[in-house]
């Protein structure tokens, strides 16, 4: 089943309501979602998968925008449920039910990514969407852990103890410590004997308040020490041990070192350095939105293409109308040039690709193509005056009355009740 009947498939029939009264909504009030969210269910049934996923997410923004966060999750589960594929949708999704206080759902969400909902082209990009989402999620370990999944199947075990130390702090409140601790027990027998990673994992384990679990490594870690000839480090080990056997822990808490453990009790009087800071979310940047549907439409794009192909004017038609509705022109160009190879296209097309022309600011090109249609044999005096109207309409709109001007009056003289030409010749006598 292609992509445009699975959307058929899965809608009701549509209700009275068709696109151009949707779309007349709009044009008079935009800035409703709720006419945008019609529209876009409207345009899905219909196989316009591209402006359909536009109305929904546009449609998400308003109710966002106006409070109404609970119906912008609604939307954005839709918008998930048609494209299952997108990680800016998921990454949406999470944001909203984070901020709407569905802390739970926001990590279930992330979990379901997690499992593979989403098959991720590389694994810099499956971090870079964990980070993304630890921004709406500052004090859940969850994306740090799974960041620290990806760096350890990467063996990069640096990498993941530093993501690891990063949330060590926000592991018990939010009752993650099987979660934390079976990346622990992953990244220890992938440690081995490495010194260098021995003395990390023992505090982390320390950091999580697991003392039994941290002092064997932290025991191993001073055994290579001193048997490596550094006495003046082995003792320093020799300290830390004996302080924890003691139960001094607290003091040590979110030291990543012997060292910096020592250093911390010996400075008593001196606050402890703090955990690793989690980042917090910054504010969110003016057109963000934006440029997030603007990519996940240039996804949806590549799939309506490689669906319909060049092989379907008319879906080409289609598809540039909602490009251009969208205000993306060039797109939009493209696809009017690409439907006027069809003869019964060549008509519509054209004008609107004058008009993609003229609002793109080259207003030559757009009366260049109108003249190309008024040159053609197969136009009927009919369609030559609505192009020659739309013509003069687009010279007076661009500064250019007086020549608009005499393409209303020649028309006015053979079709003097054509639209608003009466009216407009009324207009020039005053």
């Amino acid at each position: 089943m292609g992509l445009f009947d699975s959307f058929r498939k899965k809608f009701s029939t549509p209700s009275g309501e068709n696109r151009a009264s949707l779309s007349r909504k709009i044009q008079e009030s935009p800035q409703d979602p709720q006419a945008r969210q019609k529209l876009g269910l409207y345009l899905l049934r219909q196989g316009e998968i591209v402006e359909g996923t536009d109305q929904l997410a546009r449609a998400a923004i308003l109710y966002e925008k106006s409070g109404f966060t609970a119906k912008a999750i609604a939307v954005v589960r839709q918008l998930v449920k048609n494209d299952p594929t997108s990680i800016e949708f998921h990454q949406w999704l999470i944001r909203l039910l984070a901020q709407h206080g569905h802390t739970a759902d926001a990590r279930n969400a992330l979990q379901s990514v997690a499992a593979g909902e989403i098959r991720f082209p590389s694994d810099e990009k499956r971090i870079e969407f964990y980070q993304s989402v630890s921004e709406s999620l500052p004090d859940n370990p969850l994306p740090s852990l799974l960041t620290a999944d990806v760096y350890l199947y990467q063996r990069k075990l640096f990498e993941a103890i530093g993501e690891m130390a990063r949330v060590v702090s926000l592991v018990a409140p939010s009752g993650m410590e099987k979660d934390f601790a079976s990346r622990m027990n992953v990244l220890t027998s992938l440690a081995g004997d490495n010194l260098a990673l021995l003395e990390p994992c023992g505090f982390l384990w320390l950091s999580a308040g697991k003392t039994e679990e941290a002092l064997p490594y932290l025991k191993k870690a001073a055994e290579f020490t001193r048997s490596s000839g550094d006495s003046d480090r082995g003792e320093e080990a020799d300290q830390v041990i004996s302080l924890l056997e003691n139960g001094q822990v607290e003091a040590i808490a979110g030291a990543m070192s012997f060292p910096d453990a020592l250093q911390r009790i010996r400075a008593p009087g001196e606050p402890s350095p703090p955990p690793a800071e989690v980042k917090k979310p910054s504010p969110r940047e003016e057109g963000e939105d934006e440029s997030m549907l603007q990519s996940a439409v240039e996804k949806l794009q590549a799939k309506v293409k490689e669906e319909i192909g060049e092989s379907d004017p008319e879906a080409r038609y289609n598809l540039g109308i909602a490009y251009k509705e969208m205000g993306l022109l060039d797109e939009a160009e493209g696809e009017f040039r690409l439907s006027r190879s069809n003869p019964a296209l060549f008509l519509g097309a054209s004008c609107l690709l004058a008009e993609t022309f003229a609002e793109k600011g080259d207003l030559a090109m757009a009366l260049e193509t109108l003249d190309e249609v008024l040159a053609t044999e197969s136009i009927s005096p009919d369609e030559a005056r609505d192009v020659r109207y739309q013509k003069a309409l687009l010279l007076t709109r661009n500064g250019k009355e007086e020549e608009g001007r005499e393409i209303f009056l020649s028309l006015y003289e053979s079709s003097p009740d054509y639209r608003d030409l009466r009216s407009r010749v009324q207009k020039f006598q005053e």
